[in-house]
C-alpha cells in the first residue's frame, strides 16, 4: 500500500492519522489541517512539501499549531510504514483529500468540511454511483423500521445502492435486506476498526464487489476520539436521494444525521426536494421532521 500512495497522501497521513502511541501529540483536527493546507496553497505548494526541507516551524506558527507537535507528527514515517503494511494486510484502502481519486461527491459537496482522510474496504467504485441513503437517529419504532426495510428492497430492485450509517440496528437490518436481494451497500461507520467486514455475510458481499465500508477515522484511533458527525455528512454527500426515518421520543442522534439531512434538503433544488428527500414519521414528530416539512421534504 505504501508504494501506491502519493507523497501528498503520506504527508496527510502523518499529519492527521492516528498510528498508536501518540500520547500528548494528537494528530491534527480538520480545522488545524485546513489552516496548514491553506498556507501551503497560498505558497503554491502541495502537502508533500512538508516531507522535504519545508520551514515547518514557520508554517506551524502561521497555522496556530504548536511547532514541536507538527514536527513530531511528521517524524513518524518509520511507524507509518508498519501501519500501512498492517492496514494492507487487513484489506484497507486510504484516500486523502489531496488525491485525485478522493470521492468527488464528498469533495464537491462537503468542500472544506470534507475529511482529510477516508479509510475503507471494499469496492471504491460504489462511491461514485450515488444511491439512496436511509438514515435516522438511534432508536427507531418497529413499524418505521419495517417501512425503511421495504424502501431498501424497492431501491435494490430499481438498481440503486443503499447507503446506511453507523452500527445501529436499523442499519444492520437495511444491509441484510439489501444483501438478501443481491443489492449494493455503502456503509458509513463511526470508527476506524471496520470490524463489520469480518462478518460472514459482509465478507461475501465485499468479495462480490457489492459493498464498501468507509470511515473518516484511522484504524488506530482510540475509540473515544474523532468526530462522529462525519457519519451523517458522508452519507448524505454520497446520496442521490434520501429517506429520513424519525426516531422514538428517547432517540439520540450520535451521528448527527438530522443536521446532515437538513443541510441536504436546503441545498437540493426546490422543485425536486419532495422527491429526493422523503420522510418516515409517526403522528408525533420531532423538530427535525417539522423543519424538513417546512423545507418541502416529501412524506
Amino acid at each position: 500500500m505504501s508504494d501506491s500512495l502519493a507523497d501528498d497522501a503520506l504527508a496527510v497521513l502523518l499529519l492527521c492519522a492516528f498510528q498508536g502511541g501518540e500520547g500528548k501529540h494528537y494528530p491534527l483536527r480538520l480545522a488545524e489541517y485546513n489552516r496548514i493546507a491553506t498556507i501551503l496553497y497560498r505558497r503554491q505548494k502541495r502537502p508533500a512539501f512538508l516531507l522535504g526541507d519545508a520551514p515547518v516551524h514557520e508554517i506551524a506558527n502561521s497555522a496556530q499549531v504548536n511547532p514541536g507537535r507538527l514536527q513530531w507528527l511528521l517524524d513518524r514515517r518509520i511507524n507509518l510504514g508498519f501501519c500501512l503494511e498492517e492496514w494492507q494486510r487487513k484489506g484497507f484502502w486510504i484516500s486523502a483529500r489531496s488525491d485525485k481519486d478522493y470521492p468527488e461527491r464528498i469533495r464537491s459537496r462537503m468542500r472544506i468540511g470534507a475529511p482529510s482522510l477516508i479509510f475503507g474496504t471494499g469496492n471504491q467504485t460504489l462511491l461514485t454511483n450515488g444511491g439512496l441513503a436511509i438514515i435516522g437517529p438511534d432508536q427507531i419504532p418497529p413499524g418505521r423500521s419495517i417501512r425503511a426495510c421495504e424502501a431498501a428492497r424497492v431501491a435494490v430492485k430499481k438498481g440503486q445502492t443503499v447507503i446506511v450509517t453507523g452500527h445501529l440496528k436499523m442499519a444492520k437490518d437495511l444491509v441484510k435486506v439489501a444483501q438478501e436481494h443481491s443489492g449494493c451497500v455503502i456503509w458509513v461507520l463511526h470508527d476506524g476498526s471496520l470490524r463489520l467486514r469480518l462478518e460472514k455475510r459482509n465478507r461475501q458481499a465485499l468479495s462480490r464487489g457489492q459493498m464498501v465500508l468507509i470511515t473518516a477515522q484511522s484504524p488506530e484511533a482510540p475509540r473515544k476520539t474523532g468526530d462522529r458527525g462525519f457519519v451523517g455528512s458522508l452519507a448524505t454527500a454520497l446520496a442521490d436521494e434520501l429517506i429520513y426515518v424519525d426516531g422514538s421520543k428517547n432517540s439520540k442522534d450520535q451521528f448527527r444525521v438530522a443536521s446532515a439531512v437538513l443541510r441536504y434538503a436546503q441545498t437540493a433544488e426546490r422543485a425536486l426536494r419532495s422527491k429526493v428527500c422523503r420522510l418516515l414519521a409517526g403522528r408525533k414528530v420531532s423538530q427535525s421532521i417539522e423543519q424538513l416539512r417546512e423545507l418541502g421534504a416529501g412524506s
